[in-house]
């Protein structure tokens, strides 16, 4: 420690008893520390003066206290959660949005050309599924270790891209359902509207647990599958319909995909899953 900041420490009291009677000892004999030291010790009680002429407000250390411990301002909370949609948003593969929009329109064409609105029903669950699985990971994600190194936990990450593209798919679904008003009595297309959501959010959802698990391709194929295994003519099969077990089966997978209220309420705990699944390590098979 050189002179110039023992003076310092000694004009703050901040010595020890060795330290300070070593200093003063030299300070009987040097003038340049003497100067230093009357000009630091101004210094100082410049600054007490100051502090004492601004008594801190009472209760200070309360009020701070319950700033710390009291849960987050509603405000601030929306603004983190705008900011961290803004950051996701470029994130999220571009050429999903033109090619789900393309999709549903040729969809639409398709309902509007055949006359059969259902056409619709089939073809937006497997939208939503196809472009929920490309949301997170390595295979999508160019800078996916570089937002994993970032104190954002990644099944906020995860949740901010869902939100994005599962808001768009919707616009996407009720733009179809108001195109098809003109086309359609508008009963059919409500009840339709009703019976598509669901699937929609239990098929995408569940598309984007198998991703994260087993892959894209893995995660579309067994989605797909099972979305189309209800329209599938068993029928035709004849050694397949005479069990009336296989019947009853087949029968009840089908109530299950026009049931909104179980799809709905299964939604949310594959969801919950897959949004954990980002925080962990899973082992991908090869697609």
């Amino acid at each position: 420690m050189n002179h110039e900041e023992e003076v310092i420490l000694y004009a703050a009291n901040q010595l020890n008893a060795d330290a300070r009677t070593r200093f003063e000892k030299h300070l009987a004999d040097c003038a340049d520390c003497q100067a230093d030291l009357t000009l630091w010790t101004l210094a100082a009680q410049e600054i007490r003066t100051a502090d004492s002429a601004e008594p801190a407000p009472p209760h200070l250390a309360d009020s701070a206290l319950e700033q710390i411990h009291q849960p987050a301002a509603p405000r601030a909370a929306l603004h983190r959660a705008t900011q961290l949609l803004r950051s996701q948003a470029p994130l999220v593969q571009r050429e999903m949005f033109p090619a789900t929009a393309a999709v549903m329109a040729l969809g639409v064409i398709v309902a509007v050309i055949s006359k059969h609105a259902e056409f619709i029903y089939f073809i937006a669950p497997l939208m939503a599924a196809a472009s929920l699985s490309i949301l997170f990971g390595p295979e999508h994600d160019p800078a996916h270790e570089l937002a994993l190194s970032t104190p954002t936990s990644s099944w906020k990450l995860l949740l901010a891209r869902l939100s994005i593209v599962s808001a768009y798919n919707l616009l996407l679904a009720l733009a179809a359902m108001l195109v098809l008003m003109t086309a359609f009595p508008v009963d059919l297309i409500g009840t339709l509207t009703l019976g598509l959501l669901a699937p929609m959010a239990f098929l995408s959802a569940l598309a984007l647990l198998l991703s994260m698990w087993i892959g894209t391709n893995n995660a579309i194929a067994i989605s797909y599958f099972l979305w189309l295994a209800q329209s599938i003519p068993f029928q035709a099969v004849g050694a397949w319909t005479a069990s009336p077990a296989w019947e009853s089966f087949l029968h009840a997978y089908r109530e299950f995909w026009h049931n909104p209220m179980l799809l709905f309420a299964l939604t949310v705990p594959v969801l919950f899953v897959a949004l954990l699944s980002a925080n962990r390590p899973v082992f991908r098979l090869t697609a």
